[in-house]
């Protein structure tokens, strides 16, 4: 039996992540919308607060940069990332056109019929210049190599360029995009990654691989993972006879997790069945 989506359904680059984890925990989350068997992790104490405090912040964020008043008095919860934000803003941040919490959806030819969504922090352009997408991270800066793994590294940027001429009215070469990850944990420490042609004809080639590799299973034949790792924070572990496999959590292992709008979308489905326990 083939593959069957949800209507309308779109590529996020936390369900990419997924699939590329794990075929099998993509299958249980986005195809059969299975009821989380297992809590995210232990302590879920610091998981709640991990997740509020990263919450909160993008809604800091968001006010701040759309020009809303803030309050008098910060959030306590986020207090420390806005001392950080104000010391080390994100730099040389383009002014003509200026968009918070943004969607942009896009179907290219390269990529199997499928329909791909990236929601961006922020997004930044300027004509004379280029385009800058700042995405808040309220972890610890990871080292550079696992940030260049992961799917929301090689799908922000190849959106962007792919969703220009509609966005922008003209096109935008891939040297003329920078992604830019700043952490709050670290003071407001940032890691750059600057796009060019090379890598946008690699990660297209990449994501369009994944999505046939997706199309190309059979709705039973969905694949556990062989790196443990991916067990350790997943919330099926307990489906796929891996109970074994620890779920303590750390602060550091919020980008595991989908975004926050899509976890929040996750958890308030589950929440209605009587298998979660979260």
């Amino acid at each position: 039996m083939p593959v069957e989506l949800p209507p309308a359904f779109a590529f996020s680059q936390s369900s990419l992540q997924d699939f590329a984890d794990c075929p099998r925990r993509f299958q249980l989350r986005y195809l059969l919308g299975q009821a989380y068997p297992a809590p995210l992790g232990r302590p879920l104490a610091s998981l709640d607060r991990s997740l509020e405090r990263g919450e909160r912040f993008h809604r800091l964020m968001e006010r701040c940069w759309r020009g809303i008043q803030l309050p008098e008095r910060v959030d306590p919860l986020v207090a420390d990332l806005w001392q950080a934000f104000c010391a080390n803003p994100p730099p040389d941040v383009p002014q003509a056109f200026r968009r918070v919490e943004f969607s942009v959806n896009v179907k290219p030819s390269w990529a199997n019929g499928a329909r791909l969504t990236a929601k961006y922090d922020l997004l930044a352009y300027d004509p004379d210049g280029g385009a800058l997408i700042v995405d808040w991270k309220t972890a610890r800066r990871p080292p550079r190599a696992a940030l260049e793994r992961r799917l929301q590294t090689v799908l922000y940027p190849l959106l962007l360029v792919e969703a220009a001429p509609s966005l922008f009215g003209t096109a935008l070469p891939p040297e003329r995009v920078t992604l830019l990850y700043w952490f709050g944990e670290d003071g407001g420490a940032t890691e750059r990654f600057t796009y060019d042609s090379e890598s946008y004809a690699a990660d297209r080639a990449y994501i369009s691989a994944l999505l046939a590799r997706l199309n190309a299973l059979d709705a039973a034949e969905f694949p556990l993972t062989a790196d443990l790792r991916h067990c350790r924070a997943c919330q099926y572990r307990a489906l796929c006879g891996r109970e074994q496999v620890s779920g303590t959590f750390e602060p550091e292992d919020t980008d595991l997790f989908p975004d926050l709008d899509e976890l929040r979308e996750l958890i308030a489905a589950a929440a209605a069945s009587d298998d979660f326990v979260l």
